[in-house]
């Protein structure tokens, strides 16, 4: 029986130290974790991130995620049902954190840590990187920095577009920071918020909702690129030209016209009513000509192929309008850009 006893109490002493597995912590911590849709006046899609409980209606993130906004919606991991973001209780510009208010959100909060973070400590990323929610992913803490003033935990674990605001948790379940973002073109480079920054805000949180008025902040180094911007999820590909052709529109052998191009999307939700930019440089850079145009509108009366579903791409063919008028180019072209503006996404995933 004693033999018994001691057994149970080493196996109860090494879960102690040792922590829980990853399996166990993506159990227990991703149903905590939302993805963020933020939207502009039109309650048009501006931004997309990442938050995580810390009380019953109260939704943490950063605040470069919800600055710019006016309306916005919360998604619970696996669901498809919008929870309102009414506004904020309170923000830390000078951290990049805010506490959202989320009436309709009852799930469990996670844990904020005040424990000191060691160099080597095993920690995951939680959030919806490119608005993939219930994402995680492991590293570790490989330094504790002070970049700009502010005070991070830099981390192995990657950090996308979409995971700002996202936790940053040990192997004990508990939040020690807040995903914020990575260096440009470094490799590897990730960083979090402590989470007591985050617990010092979260201790002054009054009862007063502020409307979602935020005005855009500028991005530090460590900001994520991209991520204030829904739009980099999309992409032109595959631009084809014709040359030497004749017509009674006048076109010769020396024009050079824009025929068709790509759109690739790289979100995980069908994506239409898609406006871009043409415009027409030439050897200097100095623009010749543009034009507005939109592909793929979305119709009540037409189905669901006039977008372009997740991950996948499409041609489009230019329109004569603009075939014929902009983009007849002599021998000074020298580049066409194809800009994407806006569209419009379905957050069905």
């Amino acid at each position: 029986m004693s033999k018994l006893i001691i057994t149970i109490a080493v196996v109860l002493m090494n879960s102690s130290i040792f922590g829980q597995t990853a399996k166990e912590i993506a159990k227990s911590c991703i149903p905590s974790v939302v993805s963020l849709v933020l939207e502009d006046g039109f309650r048009q899609p501006i931004s997309i991130g990442s938050g995580f409980i810390v009380e019953t209606g109260c939704i943490a993130t950063n605040l470069h995620v919800i600055a710019g906004a006016k309306y916005g919606y919360v998604l619970e991991n696996g669901s498809s049902t919008k929870h309102r973001i009414d506004g904020y209780f309170v923000t830390d510009e000078a951290n990049d954190l805010a506490i959202l208010s989320v009436p309709t959100i009852k799930g469990k909060s996670l844990f904020l840590s005040t424990e000191k973070n060691e160099i080597g400590d095993i920690i995951y990323a939680i959030g919806s990187p490119k608005g993939l929610s219930g994402t995680i992913s492991e590293g570790i803490v490989s330094g504790i920095r002070n970049i700009e003033t502010v005070n991070l935990i830099q981390i192995t674990a990657p950090i996308s577009p979409g995971s700002s605001g996202g936790p940053v948790i040990n192997n004990f379940g508990h939040v020690i920071g807040v995903a914020v973002g990575t260096i440009a073109n470094g490799q590897n480079l990730n960083f979090a918020i402590p989470s007591t920054l985050l617990k010092s805000i979260l201790d002054r949180k009054g009862i007063e909702i502020n409307a979602l008025n935020v005005t855009k902040i500028e991005k530090t180094s460590i900001s994520e690129e991209g991520d204030l911007d829904i739009k980099e999820g999309l992409s032109v590909r595959n631009i084809k030209f014709q040359t030497g052709i004749w017509s009674a529109s006048g076109i010769d052998e020396h024009h050079k016209i824009l025929l068709s191009f790509s759109f690739k999307n790289d979100l995980p939700y069908t994506v239409s009513d898609i406006s871009v930019l043409i415009i027409v440089y030439d050897k200097q850079g100095i623009p010749l000509d543009y034009r507005e145009e939109i592909y793929l509108k979305s119709s009540r009366y037409s189905d669901s192929d006039t977008g372009i579903k997740p991950f996948l791409a499409r041609t489009v063919n230019v329109k004569d309008n603009t075939r014929y008028r902009a983009y007849r180019l002599e021998n000074n072209y020298e580049k066409i850009e194809i800009r994407i503006l806006d569209f419009k996404i379905s957050d069905t995933q």
